[in-house]
């Protein structure tokens, strides 16, 4: 697709908030530590002050998980999270019970999305 991925990382402690990358239109990719996709750019700065306000919290909001799988939307929201891998919630509530799947960069890079956008097109668990 593009260039690799870049590590952002906070310059107070040096916490990695996430990750940049060209893409293959020549805009630049914001992506959260498990490559969720944060936003779109014109240049890598804008890009990392993506990552940079919203890398980590993002990590609490809700997402939208597109699965080649099963070719269709769901909610997810993530429970756990490294680089390039996240554990999330199959709901839109992660009450005891709810189903958890492992989504991981490999899977992004391979057709799944990740994004806090909605898409336009239905989602399994809302009505």
């Amino acid at each position: 697709m593009g260039d690799k991925f870049e590590e952002v990382r906070r310059s107070s402690d040096g916490e990695l908030e996430g990750f940049v990358r060209r893409a293959g239109d020549g805009t630049f990719e914001a992506r959260t530590v498990f490559h969720g996709l944060l936003g779109n750019a014109r240049s890598r700065d804008e890009a990392r002050a993506i990552v940079h306000a919203r890398g980590l919290s993002s990590l609490a909001e809700r997402w939208y998980w597109w699965s080649r799988a099963t070719e269709s939307w769901s909610v997810v929201l993530p429970q756990e999270v490294r680089a390039g891998v996240a554990r999330v919630a199959v709901g839109y509530y992660a009450l005891p019970g709810t189903p958890l799947r492992v989504i991981t960069a490999d899977d992004l890079d391979r057709g799944d999305l990740l994004t806090l956008e909605p898409p336009d097109a239905p989602v399994d668990g809302l009505p």
